[in-house]
């Protein structure tokens, strides 16, 4: 509340909320930026809002406050005493049933100078959570919370899980006698007895009631109960008894004392329900409550309960230390997509035991979903130390190769740490920075461990902001293409223009796509970019010479819908453009994926007549065989190779493996990169097909392209 009240008295000092002789005459009174600022802040609050001065009369409200209790705005206006709001929402039906004693523990709570929280049930059946904050000059906020839907909704839940306990146990339910003396010996045993304990009726009669002890219950549950009966009183309870196989049962149990003709005890009748049933469903919801039913760890709501414990220990004692390692393994998705889920969740299963035996019995380990794992260590001697240590030995543990479905598999993991108190003592705070320090590994090469700096937060709210403005950015046409030629060697004419999206951002300007095709890939806005992206190029080509194809880079991402064929032979049908003058690129990185489905789409794209391109062929770790599975009419050899021919002879040998290999697969090629006119000869003499590069020009929008212009430059420098 302290920001809150510092606004307030700067906003006082200005006067808001009161009347001010206008700057003009006849004119309204100017509100000042803070002051709108500030009014629309409140508005926009979702809860009802109204702060009151030192003699409890409104100053500001918001329009959700009158709503929430059907008043108008001239009835909380500026000025309305608190007195007068509460009786009009007693005249309005919005008000509990004891109106007289509503209005008088409102004013009561509002004058008392401390912060106070009630929950009101009004006759309309709204149930309304009421928080009041003094200020420190006086004068209180409160906030009022519609909390109808949510009292509601647990109701229901707290309705159905106890129709599931008593539906598992009623079946099995009995009733069970026995009697006993003053002493406890047993006098009586009905079948029931019997049947439960496991004991026959000879053997129970004469026997003291502690052979059932289970050792469950403390002296002092005894005592309290002992004395109850013994004053002739009835006791009521749940026990919990030990049969004769050692295997414990509980019993829900009245005690009867049988009263002598002096009215005291001489004996005591216990009837008993069996609700071991009951007792083991309750065991059975409370751990699936609180576990992973894969790995049997502790699960996210768990691990935040366990943590908020712990920080909050720390806080009242005011020493001690946590830290929380959130792991994401590296490499398990390839593990399901080849073996299968059967075989992912065997593996989790048996890194979660590996994991845990790893650990001190202080130590915590959750699996917050996925392959996504937490530990908590507490009370560090060194904490960043023994961090390291942990993140280390975890890696190694993680690391360790195991066998499924008869083949050995590796996976690595990916660490983030957060430290409290250091970076702060909030649980939900505490694995959010976690989290975030886990992208930097994932981001900076996967399979080792970071800790949470305040630098990640700020980058961490630098992409959050650009993928929320990305999720806008079609639909408000910032996405536009640029084209870059591609050159024939052999005729030295362009034959060709690369589609390049950018986007033209309101704020940041023209970027470039290092800075969004990731975002887009993560955040599942590749595929609608991706169909932006090849209906604009499709139908901006339509009107270029018949000679010129466009080509379009497609990614992985792209054909996981199943989509994909149908979305690009719509954008040929609707733009008009042949098949033949689409080219189409591809990364290493889709076959690395190995999908049958993605061999057919390729094949189905290729016999309609586009051409189908490998793109930045070398760079990655695809085999040479994929040359073979693939239909490819075109290797695109990397950048990086054309740049470093002149002068490395390792770019100059692996070029020339390329031409020789796609000569051998009668594949064409295309030198990307190209910047001088030395590498341009010699990629030429080499043989390769095609060039592009900003020797021949650089990525323009379709407004500045001159066709004609490119028809003379390679001519020029041939004719040089």
């Amino acid at each position: 509340m302290k920001p809150l009240n510092r606004h307030l008295r700067g906003w006082r000092r200005h006067g808001f909320g009161q009347r001010r002789p206008s700057i003009v005459a006849g004119a309204e009174s100017v509100q000042t930026q803070p002051e709108m600022l500030l009014k629309t802040a409140i508005e926009s609050t979702p809860h009802g809002l109204c702060i009151f001065d030192a003699d409890l009369r409104v100053l500001v409200s918001n329009s959700h406050f009158a709503e929430m209790y059907g008043l108008t705005p001239a009835q909380t206006r500026p000025g309305t005493p608190l007195r007068e709001i509460l009786n009009s929402r007693v005249a309005a039906s919005y008000s509990p049933p004891d109106a007289a004693r509503y209005i008088a523990d409102c004013l009561s709570n509002a004058g008392s100078g401390e912060t106070h929280h009630a929950t009101d049930e009004l006759r309309n059946g709204t149930i309304i959570a009421v928080s009041r904050h003094p200020m420190l000059e006086g004068g209180l906020i409160e906030i009022h919370s519609d909390v109808t839907d949510a009292r509601l909704a647990e109701a229901r839940a707290e309705a159905a899980r106890q129709e599931l306990i008593e539906n598992q146990y009623a079946i099995d339910q009995a009733v069970i006698v026995g009697v006993t003396d003053l002493r406890g010996v047993i006098t009586y045993a009905n079948d029931n007895f019997c049947k439960i304990s496991g004991y026959s009726r000879a053997e129970l009669l004469g026997q003291n009631h502690r052979i059932l002890k289970s050792g469950m219950h403390s002296k002092a549950f005894f005592r309290k109960m002992y004395r109850c009966i013994a004053n002739g009183e009835v006791w009521r309870g749940e026990l919990c008894n030990k049969a004769k196989s050692g295997a414990l049962y509980w019993v829900d149990t009245v005690i009867t004392p049988q009263l002598g003709a002096d009215g005291k005890p001489i004996g005591y009748m216990a009837i008993r329900i069996d609700i071991t049933a009951r007792k083991h469903a309750e065991a059975q919801i409370s751990y699936a409550a609180t576990h992973d039913a894969l790995t049997g760890l502790l699960n996210r709501a768990a691990l935040l309960e366990r943590m908020n414990q712990t920080l909050a220990h720390m806080r009242q004692q005011q020493r001690g230390t946590l830290t929380v390692q959130i792991l994401d393994l590296d490499g398990f998705k390839h593990v399901n997509d080849t073996l299968g889920h059967a075989a992912g969740d065997n593996l989790l299963r048996e890194l979660a035991g590996r994991l845990k035996s790893s650990l001190r019995e202080t130590d915590i380990i959750a699996r917050l979903g996925g392959d996504e794992f937490a530990i908590i260590q507490t009370d560090a001697t060194d904490q960043r130390e023994d961090a390291i240590a942990l993140a280390v030995r975890t890696l190694e543990m993680v690391a360790k190769a195991s066998i499924l479905d008869g083949q050995e598999v590796c996976v690595g993991t990916s660490i983030g740490i957060a430290l409290a108190p250091v970076n702060g003592t909030d649980a939900a705070e505490l694995l959010k920075k976690a989290d975030l320090a886990l992208y930097r590994v994932k981001s900076e090469g996967r399979n080792s461990f970071s800790f949470f700096d305040e630098d990640l937060s700020e980058k961490a709210i630098t992409r959050l902001q650009l993928v929320n403005d990305m999720r806008a950015a079609l639909s408000r046409n910032e996405f536009e293409l640029h084209y870059q030629p591609l050159f024939d060697t052999r005729t030295s004419r362009p034959c060709g223009m690369e589609a390049l999206v950018r986007w033209r951002h309101p704020v940041a300007g023209l970027l470039y796509p290092d800075r969004f095709i990731g975002i887009a890939e993560e955040t599942g806005l590749m595929e609608p970019l991706g169909q932006w992206v090849l209906q604009r190029a499709c139908a901006d080509a339509v009107s270029w010479p018949e000679s010129i194809k466009v080509a379009v880079n497609l990614s992985a991402g792209q054909f996981r819908s199943g989509a994909l064929f149908d979305v690009i032979l719509c954008a040929l049908v609707e733009s008009g453009l042949p098949p033949e003058r689409l080219e189409l690129e591809i990364t290493e990185s889709l076959l690395l994926q190995g999908k049958e489905s993605n061999v057919l789409v390729i094949q189905q794209l290729k016999n309609i007549g586009i051409t189908i391109a490998l793109d930045d062929f070398g760079t990655g770790y695809a085999s040479l065989s994929y040359l073979l599975m693939f239909p490819f009419d075109k290797i695109k050899i990397d950048k990086s190779f054309t740049q470093g021919l002149l002068t490395r002879t390792d770019c100059m040998a692996v070029v020339a493996s390329i031409l020789t290999l796609a000569r051998g697969l009668e594949i064409a090629v295309t030198a990307e990169g190209v910047e001088t006119n030395s590498q341009f000869e010699l990629l030429r003499a080499q043989g390769v097909n095609y060039v592009q590069g900003y020797l021949f020009g650089r990525p323009r929008p379709l407004a500045e392209l001159d066709f004609s212009a490119l028809e003379l430059i390679l001519r020029a420098d041939d004719a040089a």
